[in-house]
C-alpha cells in the first residue's frame, strides 16, 4: 500500500511539471527536501529545484514528460521517462551563459529516484543524457 500512494505522489511531480506549474510540488516536499540533478549545484532544496527544472519550462514551452516505468520499493519510487519539447526559449547552461532557441524539437530519457517518508519527498535524483539533448539542438556533432 506504501509503495502505491508514494507512486502517486511521485507521479504529482510529472504532473507539475506537464501542467507547467511547478508551485504544485511544494506541498509534496518536506521541509528539508534535497534533489540532484545534472549540471545543478549540489544538493538543491525545493526552490533551486523548482528554479532549475523552469529554466526547462522556459526554454521548452511545449515541454512533456511521458513517463514510460515506475518501480517502487519500500521509501523509493523509480520514474524512467522520456521528455519531449521543441527548443523555443532560451535556455541556460550551468555555468550561466544562454543557449539561443533553435526551433529544433528535441526527445531525451531519463530517470527521477524519490525517496518519500510519511507522504513527503525527502530526496530525488535525476539523471538525464544531457549530450544527446545538446546533439539534437545541433550543438554537438552527431553520433
Amino acid at each position: 500500500m506504501v509503495e502505491q500512494e508514494n507512486t502517486q505522489i511521485a507521479k504529482k511531480f510529472f504532473k507539475a511539471f506537464n501542467d507547467h506549474d511547478l508551485n504544485q510540488t511544494k506541498a509534496l516536499e518536506a521541509p528539508n527536501y534535497k534533489s540532484k540533478a545534472p549540471g545543478a549545484s549540489e544538493p538543491m532544496n525545493g526552490d533551486q529545484s523548482r528554479a532549475y527544472n523552469q529554466g526547462f519550462i522556459t526554454a521548452f514551452p511545449d515541454l512533456n514528460f511521458e513517463l514510460t516505468d515506475k518501480i517502487a520499493q519500500d521509501d523509493f519510487v523509480v520514474i524512467n521517462w522520456i521528455a519531449r519539447g521543441t527548443h523555443t526559449g532560451n535556455l541556460r547552461t550551468p555555468t550561466g551563459s544562454v543557449i539561443p532557441p533553435t526551433g529544433k524539437k528535441a526527445a531525451v530519457h531519463g530517470s527521477t529516484t524519490f525517496e518519500i517518508k510519511n507522504g513527503k519527498a525527502v530526496r530525488s535524483w535525476v539523471f538525464w543524457d544531457m549530450v544527446t539533448l545538446l546533439t539534437q539542438l545541433g550543438l554537438m556533432p552527431g553520433m
